[in-house]
């Protein structure tokens, strides 16, 4: 069985155009195993074209209303391979707008066949110039922010054609999502499992500009960058209400000490009021960072201790880097304070994400 019958090739069409049919008549002389088109809720005057898809063994047409977005289609077509085409031991998921060229679906079915393992991504080659300007610079600054806050770097981040062994099936079903965002969920889930996502190259098609495409640039980009940057503002918003925990909890003992050991030098009092203070705000903070943050599910007794670590280093890097800055560069010990906190803000940040709360596949 060559690489082409062991896959099946997922593909969302919503109110898609005259390119379709042959595509699949394409893939079907291609001697693609499974091909499923999902009619997300495109209605009833698209009725005619979807009925101009060749009738093949091969083919099934999944079509539901109303439209329920790229994710939704994704998933439905997913979940039939899944349930109903134990065949097909790969997975690839196309565009119906004419951006993947059979070829390279066939590329990517004989690339997994060769070696499956992770998520196989097709890359489009930004540098040349019929590519749009807003897909260019998009994927670029896209491809650099996932970077800085998942560690794995993502030439085209936005590209419809992914490949993937059938295993991954359920991973890919449970990612939550219903329109672009959806496969943005996809890498970003891909990064917390430790699954390997690689890049194949393939041909860039730009059609009119790429005008038949159903993305909507500002509220899509919107969907996009709020799933890529939730985790770091929810971080922010745990470090906030921690801060406010420290302080007000700071209050309470060094008040409570002053009343009830008036003899305590203010210096005692202070430092014992901001360790325990400091201390009972870890814990909040740690609670907050496994329970919303980055939603770890692992044991307690394996997450604490690497955050202890995170915690005090990250405590003992601040004094440390502060004194010698002070020190080196002559600049106020209060001022050159902000920015070193600030790295070291973004810096515990990826480290808890990577390793204190690290999720892993087994």
């Amino acid at each position: 069985m060559n690489s082409a019958r062991k896959t099946a090739v997922v593909i969302p069409a919503y109110k898609p155009d005259d390119r379709l049919p042959p595509y699949v008549q394409a893939l079907i002389d291609a001697g693609v195993g499974r091909i499923v088109i999902v009619d997300d809720g495109s209605g009833e005057e698209y009725r005619g074209l979807f009925g101009r898809i060749p009738q093949h063994e091969s083919v099934h047409i999944i079509s539901y209303v109303p439209n329920g977005g790229k994710g939704v289609a994704l998933k439905r077509g997913m979940a039939y391979v899944h349930e109903e085409c134990p065949e097909q031991l790969y997975v690839v998921t196309a565009d119906s707008d004419g951006q993947h060229t059979v070829k390279d679906v066939l590329r990517m079915a004989d690339a997994m066949d060769e070696d499956s393992h992770g998520l196989l991504l097709g890359s489009r080659d930004f540098t040349q110039p019929d590519v749009p300007f807003k897909s260019r610079n998009g994927n670029r600054i896209t491809s650099t922010v996932f970077k800085l806050l998942y560690g794995q770097w993502v030439s085209d981040t936005q590209t419809g054609l992914r490949g993937f062994a059938r295993e991954l099936l359920p991973m890919m079903i449970a990612v939550k999502g219903d329109r672009y965002e959806y496969e943005m969920n996809v890498l970003i889930e891909c990064a917390h499992q430790r699954v390997e996502m690689r890049a194949l190259p393939i041909q860039t098609v730009y059609e009119n500009n790429n005008e038949g495409s159903h993305f909507r640039a500002v509220r899509d980009s919107a969907r996009i960058y709020s799933v890529i940057l939730a985790g770091f503002f929810r971080f922010i918003g745990a470090s906030l209400m921690s801060f406010v925990v420290d302080y007000l909890l700071y209050l309470l003992f060094n008040n409570v000490l002053r009343v009830a050991v008036p003899v305590l030098a203010a210096v005692s009092r202070i430092s014992i009021s901001t360790v325990a203070a400091r201390l009972l705000s870890g814990v909040f903070n740690f609670t907050m960072n496994r329970k919303f943050v980055f939603k770890d599910d692992g044991a307690v007794k394996k997450s604490f201790p690497r955050y202890l670590v995170v915690f005090f280093m990250n405590m003992a890097l601040s004094a440390l880097l502060t004194s010698a800055l002070h020190t080196w560069l002559g600049v106020s010990e209060n001022v050159i304070k902000v920015p070193v906190d600030i790295l070291l803000f973004f810096v515990s940040y990826t480290v808890q994400q990577r390793w204190v709360f690290r999720k892993g596949r087994g």
